[in-house]
């Protein structure tokens, strides 16, 4: 009975699973606790500035002038994403939730019915496909981008219309996913898989697959049109020189290849943008695979999906070894493009490879109901378990990071149209301050003008040799205010930093790009830096995670 009615509601009782995990995020509001790293220090940021500037269709050769004295378009937001329209019609946090959620209910429904139509066709199977379904939407996907999430959605896409299905509704999937996805992060690679189906398809059959071709071409088409902002740059913007030409790599050794392809083939994405959390789903996966060996029934699809894994992952590791790492720089400069990111392919092929596993232990090993149910209650505790809200729980708050009370006093203290003058943070991320409506004169940017960055240095300059750090230098993207005395990249969120004694800046130079004042989330002697002078202390602000001092530079 229980069974029968999962097969026939299953999908909503899967909908109903997700919205139940989201609710804690209308609970809290913006109590909750969220990734900083990559989302509120940047994503959110990004999106709500291109929309102050100009709104939802801000044209592709316009500057946002709220950051490094205005950079392009493309610097700051380079698509016109559907997540957008939500960020414009609820506000930063609610389009931020909203977007979450709807990535969640479209990774579900995606590999749901990519799951039911494709890969485990026999009736008895919909429960697994609707857990394994489950867990694939609650997986925490990177900021508010369907890239990874929509991924079975737009192969299920491809598929049908590969079969002759050439239904309004699988163009329309791929629309979707071309305005809700980004090309140089998945897309690409998506359609390479596909693009290398399609040749062998031609090769095999000797039959010309014009609608399966045109699909391909559609997406492509598509996402010249949402990556507009990003095209103009590279293909109208000719004297633009970004502060990229300058990445350096350094290439590692093979132990440390090794290392790092292990670690991504066993615990996933390490910075947080394509977690597949697999690391316990390996056991069963890698026992069924020795069970088909033993048993000489290998699921080709199966082996193929792992070999893919296996490949993909000595990719990752040996893209960075010292003996191609020159050939990687120098790749770079012509096709900005980040090839080792196949591995953002990986959630899904870790979800398929789970659902083949449990299909055949459900099948083929005695009290295989009992351990199939076993190892789906462990894995969805553990999917759980890294929930943005708890994982990051010892994080300021989205509300405590941004502190918009606190900022607006600020604001309101200085007294002035805050496009005539730019603030630059010590101890804090710059966003903070572009979020609240501050015109920064540093700020984190994935290509930003090279001649910026070499003025940028010259105020910093002194205190990168204090530390001797090299980072700014051979990466640079986050063109932050460094201080020797406590950094700039390695944030802790301590609220009990010590005063700091020199900050060794450039004034004059500060002075001249507009930084009239300086938001540092630690004390400066004053006494030792007499180029700076006190205003006020802002403290005690509930929802803030801050004490902000505010310096006037002299």
């Amino acid at each position: 009975m229980l069974s029968s009615l999962f097969d026939k509601y299953g999908m909503y009782c899967g909908i109903a699973i997700i919205t139940i995990i989201f609710l804690p995020y209308v609970i809290e509001g913006e109590g909750i606790h969220t990734p900083i790293f990559d989302n509120l220090d940047s994503n959110v940021v990004w999106a709500k500035m291109v929309l102050d500037e100009g709104g939802l269709f801000l044209p592709p050769g316009e500057t946002v002038g709220q950051i490094m004295d205005g950079i392009p378009h493309a610097s700051v937001y380079g698509t016109y994403d559907i997540s957008l329209v939500w960020f414009q019609l609820l506000g930063s946090f609610w389009g931020y939730v909203f977007s979450k959620y709807l990535i969640a209910l479209i990774g579900f429904l995606g590999m749901y019915f990519l799951i039911r139509k494709y890969l485990l066709t026999d009736g008895s199977s919909s429960n697994i496909a609707l857990a394994v379904a489950v867990l694939f939407g609650l997986l925490p996907f990177w900021s508010f981008s369907a890239s990874v999430a929509g991924i079975p959605m737009v192969v299920l896409a491809f598929l049908n219309i590969r079969k002759g299905n050439i239904s309004w509704y699988n163009w329309l999937m791929l629309f979707v996913y071309a305005f809700y996805s980004s090309a140089v992060t998945t897309g690409f690679f998506v359609l390479l898989i596909i693009g290398c189906l399609f040749l062998t398809d031609w090769a095999r059959k000797k039959r010309f697959n014009l609608y399966f071709f045109l699909s391909m071409v559609f997406l492509c088409g598509m996402y010249i049109i949402s990556h507009l902002p990003l095209f103009y740059s590279f293909l109208y913007d000719s004297d633009y020189v970004s502060h990229r030409v300058e990445f350096q790599f350094y290439g590692v050794g093979l132990r440390q290849v090794a290392k790092d392809a292990l670690s991504l083939f066993v615990d996933g994405d390490a910075y947080g943008h394509a977690i597949s959390l697999q690391k316990y789903m390996l056991i069963p996966i890698l026992f069924i695979l020795l069970l088909m060996i033993k048993n000489r029934k290998v699921n080709k699809l199966y082996c193929s999906i792992l070999l893919f894994l296996v490949l993909t992952s000595l990719f990752y590791g040996f893209y960075d070894w010292n003996k191609t790492v020159g050939l990687v720089s120098e790749l770079g400069k012509i096709l900005p493009l980040d090839l080792k990111r196949f591995f953002w392919l990986h959630p899904v092929c870790w979800a398929i490879l789970l659902c083949m596993a449990l299909y055949y232990i459900y099948n083929e090993i005695k009290w295989g109901k009992h351990i199939v149910s076993i190892i789906l209650l462990f894995q969805f505790c553990y999917v759980i378990s890294e929930q943005p809200y708890f994982k990051y729980r010892e994080l300021p708050s989205y509300g405590e990071f941004y502190a918009e009370e606190q900022f607006q006093d600020i604001k309101s203290y200085i007294g002035k149209e805050p496009s005539t003058y730019r603030v630059i943070s010590i101890w804090l991320h710059p966003a903070i301050s572009q979020y609240n409506g501050f015109y920064t004169v540093d700020g984190f940017s994935t290509s930003y003008p090279l001649s910026y960055k070499h003025q940028f240095r010259k105020i910093i300059e002194k205190e990168l040799v204090k530390t001797r750090d090299v980072f700014f230098d051979i990466w640079g993207s986050r063109c932050y205010a460094y201080s020797s005395e406590c950094g700039a990249n390695d944030f802790s969120y301590d609220n009990n930093l010590p005063e700091i004694q020199h900050l060794d800046y450039n004034y004059d130079v500060l002075k001249e790009m507009g930084g009239e004042y300086i938001l540092s989330a630690v004390n400066i002697n004053e006494g030792n830096n007499p180029r700076l002078r006190l205003l006020k202390v802002f403290d005690g602000y509930k929802d803030s995670h801050w004490t902000i001092y505010l310096y006037e530079v002299l």
